[in-house]
C-alpha cells in the first residue's frame, strides 16, 4: 500500500477513536447565558427630526437641468458605449435579406421594434465600447447604398 493509504486508514481509526472516547458538549451551556432575551411589551419611539423647509426654486432646477443636458452634449465623446444606426424598416423580408447581408460580412448586426410606431424596425450594428471601433463597422458597409448609416451613443 502506499503512503496515501496509510494516512487513510490512520484518519479513519482517529475518527472512529475520538468517537468513542469523547463525550458531546451539551447545548444547554449556551441557553444560560446572560443574554437577556426577553422582549418588551413597549417600545420607545423615537421622537421625529424637525425638518427644516427648504424652499424649491423652479427656475433654479430648470436652468440645472438645461446645464446638465448641454454638458452631456458636449461629453459626447465619453459615452461608454457606440452602435451604427443602418436604416430603418417596415418591411420585415428587406429587413431579414439586408441583417443577413450585414452578418454575412462578420458584423455584430440587431434588430430593434420601434415601440411607439407600429411596424416600424430598426436594423443596429454594434455595440462597440470605442467610436473607432463603430468607424471601422461603419466603412465596412460604405459600400453599401442602399443603407444611410450614423453612429449614435448606445442605450
Amino acid at each position: 500500500m502506499n503512503r496515501l493509504n496509510y494516512f487513510l486508514v490512520l484518519f479513519v481509526t482517529l475518527f472512529i477513536l475520538l468517537s468513542l472516547f469523547t463525550t458531546p458538549q451539551s447545548f444547554k451551556s449556551y441557553l444560560n447565558s446572560e443574554i437577556n432575551t426577553t422582549i418588551p411589551e413597549e417600545f420607545e419611539v423615537a421622537k421625529p427630526i424637525k425638518l427644516t423647509k427648504i424652499p424649491f426654486d423652479i427656475d433654479a432646477f430648470s436652468e440645472a437641468k438645461e446645464n446638465n443636458a448641454i454638458e452631456s452634449i458636449n461629453s459626447i465623446e465619453a459615452m461608454p458605449s457606440w452602435t451604427i444606426l443602418v436604416k430603418e424598416y417596415e418591411d420585415q423580408d428587406d429587413l431579414m435579406t439586408d441583417f443577413k447581408i450585414l452578418k454575412e460580412r462578420g458584423l455584430k448586426a440587431y434588430i430593434q421594434y420601434k415601440e411607439n410606431e407600429e411596424n416600424k424596425f430598426i436594423l443596429y450594428i454594434g455595440p462597440t465600447m470605442d467610436r473607432s471601433d463603430s468607424r471601422d463597422n461603419l466603412a465596412k458597409i460604405s459600400d453599401l447604398i442602399q443603407f444611410s448609416p450614423k453612429i449614435i451613443p448606445y442605450d
